[in-house]
């Protein structure tokens, strides 16, 4: 069902087809109208995204243009039925492409920094294969073959949307960015803002393999104080509730992220500790064994800025990263 959100702006709330829940997309009626994500590649979602169209008496056919904020699942997943109907321009930042059209090379590349990054970490080797296993869970609910049409950038001006602009916003994905319109201080943040739950920094091999992996928690703090200094009213969220009070909800996030940072010192002080020793005392047996992906994602990021703050120490023994604090 439809829900109007702000001028100009509707929302369509569909499923993630994951214990997330709802995943929110927007129409933008500017010149263009205008398509914010998709939704997972879900039946349900397709029935939905249809029956949302009609009830503004609108189809499929009078959407213009498709625009994402990343390249997540269930952010993308529709985008092959849509072009299948009507293969409209996809907007997005560049680093959306390998996602969206995976090549062979890039899927096997995937799957080898990942075995690589979870022994170096400490994995045991049987669950080593955690990141293709996640990996290839998520496929049925992605696009598989979409060309991005127009790369977007920071400070980029969008084609039938002349009253926002792009900002670069990455740290959850390596593809993220926001919509900013100045005139009524309303961001569209993707996954970038969220009221509910801080959003993950998640782990990506680089685009090539002679590139360092960039780090993303380092990342999504820069981008958070930097859209926290940009004039804000309203934030839409790519899940859950609309956020109001965005200064202050960044230095809560900040916040978190420091007290997470400072017990993982505390951890590792005067010890030796692979990143999956850290990962099984600051996490249950039973999110281990669930969501090791993401806990893994989670504390890798902490190291991250633990070793960048240089508060701690990374030492390689038997092709295993240890750490420990001073």
């Amino acid at each position: 069902m439809f829900k109007i959100t702000n001028q100009g702006v509707d929302l369509i709330e569909l499923d993630t087809g994951s214990p997330v829940g709802g995943v929110n997309t927007y129409l933008v009626f500017g010149e263009k109208l205008t398509l914010i994500d998709t939704g997972a590649n879900l039946e349900k979602n397709w029935e939905l995204l249809i029956k949302a169209l009609e009830e503004r008496q609108l189809t499929i056919y009078d959407i213009e243009q498709v625009l994402l904020t990343h390249h997540h699942v269930d952010h993308v997943g529709l985008l092959d039925r849509i072009l299948e109907l009507h293969p409209v321009p996809v907007l997005g930042h560049p680093n959306n492409r390998p996602w969206l059209l995976p090549d062979k090379q890039f899927v096997e590349w995937h799957h080898e920094f990942f075995q690589q990054f979870l022994s170096e970490f400490g994995v045991p080797a049987e669950l080593c294969g955690a990141g293709k296993e996640f990996f290839d869970n998520l496929q049925p609910l992605s696009c598989q073959n979409v060309e991005l049409t127009l790369e977007l950038n920071e400070g980029d001006s969008i084609p039938g949307l002349s009253e926002w602009q792009i900002i670069e916003t990455k740290g959850h994905a390596q593809s993220h960015i926001s919509l900013y319109r100045k005139k009524d201080q309303l961001w569209i943040a993707g996954d970038h803002i969220i009221k509910h739950i801080s959003s993950n920094a998640s782990i990506e091999p680089p685009l090539s393999r002679n590139q360092e992996r960039v780090k993303p928690l380092i990342q999504y703090m820069d981008n958070l104080k930097k859209c926290a200094n940009i004039p804000t009213s309203t934030v839409l969220t790519g899940h859950g509730s609309i956020v109001t009070n965005l200064p202050e909800l960044v230095s809560e996030r900040l916040s978190d992220i420091d007290d997470r940072a400072a017990r993982i010192k505390d951890i590792i002080k005067d010890n030796d500790k692979s990143g999956f020793d850290i990962v099984n005392e600051l996490f249950s047996t039973k999110t281990v064994k669930e969501q090791l992906i993401l806990v893994v994602y989670e504390t890798a990021g902490h190291l991250d800025l633990l070793l960048h703050r240089r508060e701690i120490v990374e030492m390689k023994k038997n092709g295993i990263k240890y750490y420990r604090s001073f």
